[in-house]
Formats: C-alpha cells, sequence, structure tokens
C-alpha cells in the first residue's frame, strides 16, 4: 500500500485532473467536432475502399477492403449503418450492401446484378426515418444505349420502387429531402444537366435549376431550407448554395480546380466537399457560408465524397 503523502499526494493530485481532462475532452466529442465523423472513400492503398475519421481529419480508419471497388458511402440517420457502392460480387457493375459503422456486418442490399447487360447501383442515400434508400441504376444492355433512373429500396424489406422512367434522359445522383417527401436528383431533361426535385407523392417533377453549364450534386439543408450543389455555371466545378425553391443562388468556393459533391453536417452549419486545388482530390470543410474553407486529408491517392457520420 502506497502512502499518500508528500510527493504522492502531488502525483494523485495530477491524476486527477488528468482524468477530469479526459473527461471533458469526451464530453465534448474527442478529437471531432461535436462527437461527428466523416466518411469517404480513397485509392490512396491501390483501389477504392471506404474510409472514416474525425471530423478534424484524425483518426483515419479503413473499413472495407475487399477486390473491386468499395465506393460512396452514405450515413444512416442515426449513425450506426452505412450503405455503399461495390464491385466486390465479382459482377458487372456495381451493387449496393448495407454494414456497420465499424465495417462489420456487411450484408448486400441489392440484387439487379447478373440481369441482361450490365447494371450499376450507386449514389445510395438514406432517408431521414431511415426506412428507405434512394439510388441510382444504370443499365447498359448488350447493344443497346445507357440509361440512368432513380428507384427506392425499402431498407427491410428489399421492396424496390422505380420513380423516373424516361429512356431518352439521364436521372442520376438522388438525395432525400430534409421531409423525406421529395427526392432531389440531377438530371439532362432540360438540355443540360439542371437539379430537379420529384415530390414521391404526386410524382411531380419540378427543374431548380437552368441555365449555362451542369449542376448537379445537390443536398438539401437538415432544416429544409437550402439546397447545396455543385456547378460549372461560372467555369469549373465550384459548390453553390440556393434557397430551396431554386432562388438566391449563391457561389461559396472560387477555385481554379474542381470542388464538388458538397455533404451537409447534421446540425447545418458546416459543408464537406473534395476538391483537386491542391493536385489530386482531397477532402475539405468549410462553414456553411463558405468561410473557414480547411483540407483534412493529405493523402497520396484521391480522397472523395465525405458524408457526415452522427454518433450513435
Amino acid at each position: 500500500m502506497v502512502r499518500a503523502d508528500g510527493r504522492n499526494r502531488v502525483h494523485l493530485g495530477l491524476v486527477a485532473v488528468a482524468a477530469l481532462l479526459v473527461l471533458a475532452a469526451l464530453a465534448c466529442g474527442g478529437g471531432g467536432e461535436e462527437g461527428l465523423q466523416l466518411v469517404f472513400y480513397s485509392d490512396r492503398d491501390g483501389d477504392d475502399d471506404i474510409y472514416i475519421m474525425d471530423a478534424d481529419g484524425s483518426g483515419v480508419r479503413q473499413l472495407t477492403d475487399e477486390p473491386g471497388r468499395d465506393y460512396e458511402a452514405d450515413s444512416s440517420p442515426d449513425g450506426r449503418t452505412l450503405v455503399f457502392a461495390s464491385e466486390r460480387a465479382g459482377e458487372d457493375g456495381a451493387q449496393l450492401f448495407l454494414m456497420a459503422i465499424d465495417g462489420s456486418d456487411v450484408r448486400r442490399l441489392t440484387l439487379s446484378g447478373g440481369e441482361s447487360g450490365q447494371v450499376t447501383d450507386d449514389y445510395a442515400h438514406w432517408s431521414p426515418d431511415g426506412g428507405s434508400i434512394v439510388f441510382q441504376r444504370t443499365t447498359s444492355p448488350e447493344g443497346g444505349s445507357p440509361d440512368a433512373d432513380i428507384w427506392l429500396i425499402d431498407v427491410e424489406t428489399g421492396e424496390e420502387r422505380q420513380v423516373t422512367g424516361t429512356p431518352e434522359d439521364w436521372d442520376s445522383t438522388p438525395s432525400f429531402a430534409a421531409d423525406g417527401k421529395s427526392v432531389l436528383f440531377e438530371s439532362n431533361r432540360g438540355g443540360g444537366f439542371s437539379v430537379q426535385r420529384l415530390n414521391l407523392e404526386t410524382m411531380e417533377v419540378v427543374a431548380l435549376t437552368s441555365g449555362e453549364g451542369t449542376d448537379a450534386e445537390a443536398k438539401e439543408s437538415p432544416d429544409g431550407k437550402l439546397v447545396a450543389f455543385a456547378s460549372t455555371r461560372d467555369g469549373g466545378f465550384n459548390v453553390y448554395v440556393m434557397d430551396a425553391d431554386g432562388g438566391n443562388v449563391r457561389r461559396l468556393t472560387d477555385s481554379e480546380a474542381d470542388d464538388r459533391c458538397p455533404q451537409w453536417s447534421p446540425d447545418g452549419k458546416m459543408l464537406s466537399f473534395y476538391s483537386e486545388r491542391d493536385g489530386d482530390r482531397e477532402i475539405y470543410v468549410m462553414n456553411a457560408d463558405g468561410s473557414e474553407q480547411r483540407r483534412l486529408t493529405d493523402s497520396p491517392g484521391n480522397d472523395e465524397v465525405a458524408d457526415w457520420v452522427a454518433a450513435p
């Protein structure tokens, strides 16, 4: 038994202070911002795999390591499950898979592979209630032209529903609106690629953007008031934001290289995006008004499409 006198009392006091500091750090979310993480994909180790890191760029961990690409992961609203596209099934094209946030319990979600021609399911996005996932299905029939449409799948039952079906148009990169009642996607149905909103009750499609350039990769803010998207309207791809009805467009990034794939943090105060401004694709974050842009990753490969993960 050690007596707590003299030097030992000082040592015990320092230990107690250190313990309090650790507890305080844990209460504030540790190395991340308010306990948030970012899931992204990277080819830093040879081929595309899914990674996760703290919101300040620290603590990078690899979640998948299978032959074929694993890419475009999206976190469920409760932060417990990821949906991602993968070529691991060995069939032409990619399929959707689910896994736990730590990379365990991987299971296949879509089963369209193996049909006539090539089928690719990707660009998946969870509904706000976590019950369904919207995704892009691209079919490339033998001897025919490829076509992309928007589909929904029930996570529990696996039941699928096609919600766009225009063979002459390319409908892609869907995402749920904040209230779950509509889906945003990009389409060339108006000529150039523009952001569209599909009402899931009436099935009416309304264009939110139009004009020169490509508008793509739209995501609605958690409060449903704003839409962030990438656009070439002023040259190369940069990140923009607009009101939910398509009005009041303003530019957030101003890079000579491409800035793409904006994603809102759960509280709507920040956006992640990837940029090629440093030579290859790296993950950046910024405030929702475009201020305080900062790089989080610096790998020899390409790091892309970072989605925020709320603490379970």
